[in-house]
């Protein structure tokens, strides 16, 4: 039976383990990311502050001030997932430091403590409170970003990612597990990778951002391919501390309002592409429509109700958009092929090889013992016009 090991002791390891060879354990309260920016010494900061009470126990957080007078400030908030409070995390230093980076960048930054046994609760908790009180603390509560790494990022990406929040514009997720519960395509997120860590880790990561980017998700990522867990604050180099600006880069701009003016613009067109991804034929079909509505000669709008016809088993009409498609020039190989599959499955032998013919006479269409294996040109296989085609 495989030994399970508690979070907090999976995430105090993780980060001590560059120094398991010193004889003294590091100063979680005094160490510091990889990169120093002017001005971080000079940072006001609010420290201790309540933001529930469960059970008689406070829970505090620490606000961080940008020197910009421009209020109200968005806020990123370093999650705290695991609840490890000798010291607390809120004091570590590395989350102090990435305080003051954030803050001397132009955006407040807060840390928090939470319960080992109810880290969701109390970073929802922790949310309602600042967005209940922004005014009085200088936030903007709808302009919030969320920054987790390690074992705290379950809770942080499952709080970030659900469609719920959507006071949550941009998330930084570093080497961690993502929680798969929730995916919003909308968010802008910020994916850091630790070449150096372990194949379970990076392996889940990588996938995570494939199936993401499948499904058109706001997603950039970086790899810092000799970087250890905790590279922002281990490996004091000019890669990680470049990884670090990066990092502050995104969030500076996808808080601002310019940049999420610009990802609300096309909207239905990205609607459309967003259910097609999702397999969702019915809203596919209705986000495409809405599509032609405001660009009727979209040849990729007509693609896309093709599919989803044809998903819909709707092939005589899926024929026809296929057909747009590759009369305007949109992929026509493929548009013309799937034309050919819809008209046959519709029982328009004719219209079926017509459409065949263009395919093939693109040039495009390599392996014609597939073709003669697709079930969908069952119909016509046998027509002296579809075998010519397939020598």
């Amino acid at each position: 039976m495989r030994r399970i090991i508690p979070i907090p002791l999976v995430l105090a390891a993780f980060l001590l383990a560059p120094a398991a060879h010193a004889q003294e354990q590091p100063d979680l309260l005094k160490q510091k990311a990889v990169l120093e920016l002017p001005g971080m010494s000079a940072v006001p900061v609010d420290t201790g502050l309540v933001f529930s009470t469960p059970a008689g126990r406070p829970l505090k957080f620490d606000l961080f001030h940008p020197a910009s007078k421009s209020k109200p400030w968005p806020v990123v908030i370093f999650v705290n997932g695991v609840g490890i409070d000798d010291p607390p995390l809120r004091r570590w230093g590395i989350y102090q430091s990435w305080g003051r980076l954030v803050a001397v960048s132009g955006m407040a930054a807060v840390t928090h403590d939470c319960r080992r046994d109810a880290p969701r609760e109390d970073l929802e908790a922790l949310v309602r409170h600042l967005r209940q009180n922004a005014a009085r603390y200088g936030i903007d509560p709808d302009d919030i970003a969320i920054w987790a790494c390690s074992a705290n990022l379950r809770e942080g990406s499952r709080f970030a990612l659900n469609p719920a929040n959507s006071f949550v514009k941009a998330a930084v997720f570093y080497y961690g597990s993502i929680d798969t519960t929730y995916l919003r395509t909308d968010l802008p997120i910020l994916v850091g990778r630790a070449g150096l860590d372990n194949t379970f880790t990076n392996g889940a990561l990588d996938n995570w951002v494939y199936r993401a980017l499948r499904r058109n998700a706001t997603v950039s990522s970086f790899n810092v391919p000799n970087g250890q867990h905790g590279f922002d604050l281990f490996d004091t180099d000019e890669t990680s501390r470049e990884a670090v600006r990066a990092t502050l880069a995104f969030l500076r701009a996808n808080l601002s309002p310019e940049i999420q003016a610009g990802y609300r613009a096309r909207a239905t067109q990205r609607l459309a592409v967003d259910r097609h991804a999702a397999r969702d034929w019915e809203g596919a079909l209705a986000a495409a429509k809405a599509w032609l509505e405001k660009e009727p000669t979209r040849a990729q709008a007509w693609m896309l109700m093709g599919d989803a016809l044809y998903n819909l088993r709707r092939y005589r009409e899926a024929a026809e958009n296929y057909d747009r498609a590759g009369n305007a020039g949109h992929y026509p190989g493929f548009a013309f092929y799937n034309a050919g599959c819809s008209w046959a499955l519709a029982g328009d032998r004719d219209r079926a090889l017509t459409s065949v013919e263009k395919a093939v006479a693109t040039g495009f269409i390599a392996d014609r013992r597939a073709m003669a294996n697709d079930p969908d040109f069952a119909a016509i296989k046998d027509d002296p016009r579809f075998q010519k085609l397939m020598q």
